[in-house]
């Protein structure tokens, strides 16, 4: 039978083990989902406006019709 003290090793281990799986699995998530919110941000109605060569003000989104 093993000592009590062998027994927290294994825990401690374990619950390691556990916590590097977890941020070796979810890190590339993490990388994939900010990479993903810069290119959103390249789509906002500011950014648009930026690109056609506005300022961005409510009136560049809309040109008077004629």
């Amino acid at each position: 039978m093993p000592s009590d003290a062998s027994i927290y090793v294994i825990i401690a281990a374990t619950f390691f083990g556990f916590i590097t799986l977890a941020f070796v699995l979810l890190f590339p998530v993490y990388r994939f989902l900010r990479r993903q919110e810069k290119m959103a941000d390249d789509w906002t109605p500011e950014a648009l406006a930026k690109r056609r060569g506005g300022d961005g003000s409510p009136a560049d989104e809309h040109p008077p019709m004629r």
